[in-house]
């Protein structure tokens, strides 16, 4: 896909879905930057409300703002028509209810040309809610080396405060649908393999947090599910080059624990196999669709290197699912 504009320094990339409550917030925190060279690439997914009126309507007064047509096949796939799109050496995402600070692509921009060697930076973010109100500040750790270590445990960076190098973006395939849930999560993995990435220790973006967000906390079957696929496929490229990575849905989760349990077998190290072992245990904890065998051959290739934390930790999650499941004598 070709737009007209004469590339800018930066692209900003937003996917949008029934956004008209928000939507206009985000685009005029784009206006209000202080750095200018931008383009604007929304992507209206099939809307069903006014998200593609409202598109339109700033395209119209601003040259720098582009309507993208989605195809309604999800977050990545729009994502990735977005990608198509994108001329600029950086692209920055931003979703369609956060709002941005002023500076923030100043801020970006900078750190970008001063580190060439980094390819994907975040920020801290203030959290807001459906009214704008600020509720508390998410930091996020900083230093490359110390974001390598997290990420294999945890995701540690916030995907719409984000600037990407858009050569690395592509290098690595732009966004996989496989990881719906966890689609940023597997984005760091796979950056962080063939660069640097870090977090800028400054509040960038005003995060948007409601009750329609794909990370609601009370999601945990399927936020568990599909991040413990992308940091196990991240294992398996790294100690089973070659191998075959996760096949899984949300009904059928059997062969991410099959993959998992195989990986205690890996040459990892201490802290690494302290990492299986985290996910070994969310993974027994919350995810629902495993067979009987599956989750008895995970938890006997994960007990033995489990330490006396973690044992009492998997003990009594055990413990408090069966009592879960057992009735009430009174009822």
């Amino acid at each position: 896909m070709q737009l007209t504009q004469t590339p800018a320094a930066i692209d900003i990339l937003v996917t949008a879905y029934d956004s008209a409550r928000f939507l206009p917030q985000t685009i005029d925190s784009i206006l209000k930057q202080t750095f200018t060279n931008w383009r604007l690439l929304i992507v209206d997914d099939l809307s069903t409300d006014r998200t593609a009126e409202i598109i339109q309507d700033y395209a119209s007064r601003d040259a720098r703002i582009f309507y993208l047509h989605g195809q309604h096949q999800g977050i990545a796939a729009a994502a990735n028509i977005g990608l198509g799109a994108v001329s600029a050496p950086l692209l920055a995402r931003i979703d369609a209810d956060d709002i941005a600070s002023p500076i923030r692509l100043q801020v970006q921009y900078d750190f970008m040309q001063s580190h060439p060697d980094i390819i994907a930076v975040g920020s801290d973010v203030m959290l807001i809610d459906k009214q704008g109100k600020p509720l508390r500040r998410r930091t996020a750790p900083n230093g490359w080396q110390r974001i390598e270590t997290t990420l294999k445990t945890r995701n540690c960076m916030c995907h719409p405060s984000a600037m990407i190098r858009t050569q690395a973006l592509r290098q690595i395939g732009g966004y996989r649908d496989k990881f719906r849930n966890s689609l940023d999560y597997d984005l760091w993995l796979r950056l962080s393999e063939i660069g640097k990435i870090d977090n800028i220790p400054q509040d960038l973006l005003f995060y948007r947090r409601h009750a329609a967000q794909i990370s609601a906390s009370s999601n945990a079957h399927r936020q568990t599910l599909y991040s413990v696929a992308a940091v196990t496929d991240a294992f398996i490229r790294r100690y089973q080059p070659g191998g075959d990575e996760t096949r899984f849905d949300e009904q059928h989760a059997d062969d991410i624990a099959y993959k998992l349990a195989a990986l205690y077998h890996a040459p990892v190290s201490q802290t690494e196999r302290l990492c299986l072992n985290r996910h070994s245990i969310r993974f027994l904890r919350h995810v629902r669709a495993l067979s009987t065998h599956a989750r008895t051959q995970l938890w006997d290739a994960a007990r033995p290197h489990l330490n006396l934390h973690q044992l009492l930790k998997a003990r009594l999650y055990a413990l408090l699912k069966i009592l879960a499941l057992t009735p009430d004598p009174q009822s």
